[in-house]
């Protein structure tokens, strides 16, 4: 957010008989905590977009048959789709040994590389090995 901010800010150098209009949403950059005294006309807001989750075209796919509009995203699911199955409301992922890997969401597979590039893997795996050990632990 700090970033987006910040290029929010050097694109909007404007002089002094200048002025452009800025759309503000409801959540502030600047923790509500702080009692600080903020200029309205002078104070930037910056809107959080939501990503789309990677596994929810597939899942939509496998249990409704729904296919996104954009033709290259519909081949590329369907390409895909037989190497997956969702299962009480889990994604898995077929392996090439034929075991099910359970598929994350971004913030768990943060975790899921933390654990295996400091605890169980051993020290500061590199990235073939990172993945490899991932594999190992169960997940996709």
């Amino acid at each position: 957010m700090a970033d987006a901010l910040a290029n929010l800010a050097t694109t909007m150098a404007l002089g002094e008989n200048e002025s452009t209009k800025v759309h503000e949403c409801h959540r502030w950059v600047i923790p509500g905590l702080l009692d600080l005294q903020i200029n309205k006309s002078h104070h930037t807001s910056v809107r959080v977009i939501e990503e789309e989750d990677w596994r929810q075209p597939l899942i939509e796919y496998l249990e409704h048959g729904k296919l996104p509009e954009d033709p290259r995203q519909r081949t590329d699911i369907k390409r895909r789709a037989p190497r997956f199955i969702f299962y009480k409301g889990t994604l898995f992922r077929r392996s090439f040994k034929g075991l099910f890997l359970r598929c994350l969401d971004k913030e768990e597979a943060h975790q899921a590389m933390e654990e295996a590039h400091f605890v169980s893997c051993g020290a500061h795996q590199s990235g073939p090995k990172l993945h490899f050990c991932i594999k190992r632990m169960g997940y996709y």
